[in-house]
């Protein structure tokens, strides 16, 4: 069988990411302020990033090349101090943002010219488009930046202090030390899935799930999932070209590496695959037989390791060739994983995902989220549409028009969406809204009256050719998808109108127009 030390990163993509190769953030010390000793060396000197430089070594306070003379401040504010790694497209650079006090961070150079690999130029922006949507999260390294220069692309992110799980993987091979326990892959899945949960719940399948893509954060032990470079919106099926594939062989699924197609339950068998690879010491790739149609991991664990009926039980239906065999969900998983309590400590799981409440205008969303946890959904539509008149400084006139829909920021659309996406469990939203309307014949930006006329019919505003009065809605769980929030149907003032529906004929081609423009 292969070792860890063999076929580690079969991708196709051949990235290897900073991460895998040094993965460390510069931490503050709390009393002098300065930054730690370890990794100072890291950053006392700029790197040229010219890729045909001979010496791109110079001192720390150089503007230009010594050798080559190219400029060495990135958009007059990043410094590359250092090469942390290279794959097949990129390589990525520890690096200083001198308008944010020196604060590190990581350059990651896209190394062909943009229009030289439509695909290849494609999966990077890709990876920056995903860190920006998804926004800040605890465990998802933080977008920074993403630019061109001279005829280059640039990615900048979060620099993280920690080591992968194959790294981890690897020293413990190389000690000939104990392999993962049971106890330390039950807390290795509590602690992914609920970041998987959070990016299935944006739409976002990751498709690259592995070991080298899953950093344990030095400071506080939490697992941080990095390398969005392939990860894709869950709606739409992936291109395969001939010799392309997405994913990395042995923790993709066939679905994916065959087909192009990747669901939330391909996440979950990376995730399988990831297990069953700490638990033996050997890539997955070769714990598969082909011949016989199963998997050989159990019989492949070092005699020191001991797993329980329930652990493996899990890990088998993760793995599951099959996608309709497998776990579906992070929520089914949790509660074959936490049988004791398991409704209420999957929710704990589930809910205590932090929704960013981002907002271009300053705007506290917080009271938003509340009332949508506590599902009091007249309260929150009342909410909604208070805050939607506050982002456009319209509160005095008390309503919105089509100019006021089309500049509304996309970071506070998205905030909005998403809150009440992740706590309707995906039945409420304007992204749901956009989709039914969608099914019914609209098209964004074309005016359709028999389209919305039916759309109010699907979502519960409309019933036996008339539209609802508002003192007639009720809510509750059982309201059908779409039915909420009600802002285009009322008009979206403070106080609504009474007769539904009729403010939106006018309006809807409108909104979802920027609900598609904002990739809601």
């Amino acid at each position: 069988m292969t070792s860890v030390h063999d076929l580690w990163n079969q991708s196709p993509v051949q990235e290897l990411t900073y991460q895998q190769t040094f993965c460390a953030k510069a931490t503050l010390d709390n009393e002098e302020g300065k930054i730690n000793t370890k990794l100072a060396s890291f950053f006392t000197m700029s790197y040229c990033l010219n890729l045909d430089c001979d010496k791109p070594q110079n001192p720390d306070d150089a503007k230009f090349c010594l050798t080559c003379g190219t400029k060495l401040l990135l958009k007059d504010r990043y410094r590359a101090t250092k090469p942390l790694g290279r794959g097949g497209y990129s390589r990525t650079f520890a690096a200083l943002d001198q308008d944010r006090l020196n604060h590190p961070c990581v350059i990651k150079l896209f190394m062909m010219p943009p229009d030289q690999d439509r695909k290849a130029t494609e999966l990077f922006n890709q990876e920056a488009v995903r860190l920006y949507e998804l926004g800040k999260h605890d465990q998802i390294p933080e977008f920074y930046a993403h630019f061109e220069q001279n005829n280059r692309l640039y990615l900048v992110q979060e620099f993280i202090d920690g080591q992968t799980l194959f790294d981890e993987l690897e020293d413990r091979v190389t000690q000939k030390g104990n392999l993962y326990q049971e106890s330390e892959i039950q807390d290795i899945l509590n602690d992914l899935l609920p970041v998987l949960h959070f990016i299935h719940e944006q739409g976002v399948i990751h498709r690259d799930i592995k070991p080298a893509n899953i950093i344990r954060r030095r400071h506080d032990g939490k697992l941080i999932l990095i390398d969005f470079g392939v990860a894709k919106q869950a709606t739409i099926k992936a291109l395969v070209e001939q010799g392309t594939m997405i994913g990395t062989v042995g923790y993709a699924p066939a679905e994916q590496l065959q087909f192009g197609e990747a669901y939330p339950a391909s996440d979950l068998y990376a995730l399988g695959a990831t297990c069953i690879h700490l638990l033996t010491g050997i890539h997955p790739f070769n714990l598969y037989n082909s011949l016989s149609g199963c998997w050989l991991w159990r019989e492949n664990m070092p005699s020191a390791t001991t797993i329980s009926p329930k652990l493996e039980d899990i890990l088998n239906k993760l793995l599951q060739v099959l996608v309709k065999e497998r776990y579906q969900t992070v929520h089914e998983v949790l509660k074959d994983l936490n049988p004791v309590d398991c409704v209420s400590d999957s929710r704990h799981f589930l809910n205590n995902v932090d929704i960013p409440l981002e907002s271009e205008k300053n705007i506290d969303y917080t009271r938003l989220r509340d009332l949508l946890a506590e599902h009091n959904w007249k309260e929150a539509d009342k909410e909604t549409r208070k805050k939607m008149l506050e982002v456009m400084g319209q509160k005095q006139r008390g309503y919105l028009d089509n100019e006021d829909i089309e500049k509304f920021p996309s970071k506070d659309f998205r905030t909005i969406d998403r809150l009440w996406l992740h706590y309707s469990n995906k039945r409420f939203g304007f992204s749901v809204q956009k989709q039914l309307w969608m099914e019914e014949g609209g098209k964004p930006g074309v005016y359709n009256l028999i389209a919305y006329e039916k759309f109010g019919e699907r979502v519960g505003w409309r019933v036996n050719d008339n539209w609802k009065l508002y003192s007639d809605l009720t809510f509750n769980s059982n309201m059908v998808p779409g039915h909420l929030p009600l802002g285009l149907s009322i008009g979206w003032g403070d106080g609504a109108i009474e007769l539904v529906g009729v403010e939106g004929a006018v309006e809807v081609d409108c909104l979802f127009s920027r609900v598609d423009s904002c990739e809601l």
